[in-house]
């Protein structure tokens, strides 16, 4: 069973498209994979990019939370309108590293491994080899 930190590890490879927003060819695990899938689907772009799967713990934020859970208590509260979950800054923060350790073992108990959309980090796009060449550039 994989661990959190490997659900979540970066993976960097190659893509291929005709549009630098969107990336339809990929991820290939090599330049020349990535190059021949270009040709055969007439991609004119190639680029090495970084994908990181999203660690669902990270979006938990006990700031959040309080505020919300205030919100959903308002007609519980005083004239005054004084908050009822008014705790210590630590406790709160304890509240927080909890909630995000065990969302990190609901993670990996369903060995989750949410892909976003967009890449986190890439080089500039190149124009595929064999575009260069009909285009009567070097390969």
């Amino acid at each position: 069973m994989k661990t959190i930190e490997q659900l979540t590890a970066s993976d960097t490879a190659w893509y291929s498209s005709n549009d630098e927003d969107v990336w339809t060819g990929g991820p290939y695990a090599t330049r020349e994979e990535a190059e021949a899938e270009a040709k055969d689907n007439e991609h004119r772009l190639i680029m090495q990019a970084t994908k990181a799967p999203v660690r669902v713990s990270k979006h938990f934020d006990q700031g959040e939370f309080f505020e919300a859970a205030e919100e959903s208590l308002y007609d519980l509260c005083n004239e005054d309108g004084d908050p009822i979950l008014d705790f210590d800054p630590a406790v709160n923060l304890d509240l927080q590293a909890r909630v995000r350790a065990a969302i990190d073992e609901w993670q990996v108990a369903h060995q989750l491994s949410p892909m976003p959309w967009r890449f986190s980090s890439g080089d500039e796009p190149e124009i595929a080899a064999w575009a260069k060449a009909a285009e009567g550039g070097d390969a």
